[in-house]
């Protein structure tokens, strides 16, 4: 089967509404409904596999030297650092100045510095204070290419179809079962009593009850999480 995929827009960037149409057969009438479920089956996915080897694993922090709605350009000693698309679908946050406590993702960056963002609610200026950083688990390291043949020395992402997959199903697990479900905070704790046996784990070890049987079959080959056998 051919897929057809569009750039995502949730909130990780793991699966593009056309790949969830195609992967779930789930028609998608509502754009930016289907965003919530999806970045919420990503976020769910995300604290499944536990620990990656992300791509970018720090934060970079500092001063707009120029800024709009729709652009940032690095603080001045940090300009030419890195190469084309470096943070491209990344997280960055205005931390202080004009645009505080907002966050947008990041769609394109320049070799000169420059950060192409989705749009945010006012124009940004020399002011704020922006914070970097990768979100979502993947892509890992072993999911980017460096093309340095080129002249711009780009940077090439992907997600794995694996991982794709797992959001899809996750996705329709949340229809199935009721994403109010998965949104209570009732789900941070679980207790059990078993004759004079009572236990109560957290939800690290709980969050397996939350994934759809497929999601964890497709997550096989990448997860890393150990299982908690109770006796």
């Amino acid at each position: 089967m051919d897929i057809n995929s569009t750039t995502p827009t949730s909130r990780r960037g793991y699966l593009s509404q056309d790949e969830l149409e195609q992967f779930a057969n789930i028609s998608v009438t509502d754009i930016d409904e289907a965003d919530d479920v999806i970045s919420q089956a990503e976020e769910l996915i995300d604290a499944y596999v536990g620990f990656q080897d992300k791509f970018y694993e720090g934060e970079l922090m500092g001063k707009a030297s120029s800024a709009s709605a729709t652009s940032i350009t690095l603080q001045t000693n940090q300009l030419n650092s890195f190469n084309e698309d470096f943070f491209k679908g990344m997280e960055v946050e205005i931390i202080g100045g004009t645009g505080a406590g907002e966050r947008r993702g990041i769609t394109a960056s320049t070799n000169s510095g420059i950060l192409t963002v989705n749009e945010f609610s006012t124009d940004l200026d020399e002011t704020s204070i922006y914070r970097i950083y990768q979100l979502g688990k993947f892509p890992r390291k072993e999911d980017v290419f460096y093309d340095s043949n080129s002249g711009d020395n780009v940077y090439y992402k992907s997600i794995p179809e694996a991982v794709k997959r797992a959001v899809a199903s996750q996705v329709e697990y949340i229809i199935e079962m009721g994403d109010e479900l998965f949104k209570t905070d009732k789900l941070a704790f679980k207790s059990e009593k078993i004759g004079d046996y009572a236990y109560e784990k957290e939800a690290g070890s709980y969050i397996d009850s939350l994934l759809s049987p497929k999601s964890k079959i497709l997550l096989r080959g990448i997860t890393n999480r150990k299982g908690v056998i109770i006796i």
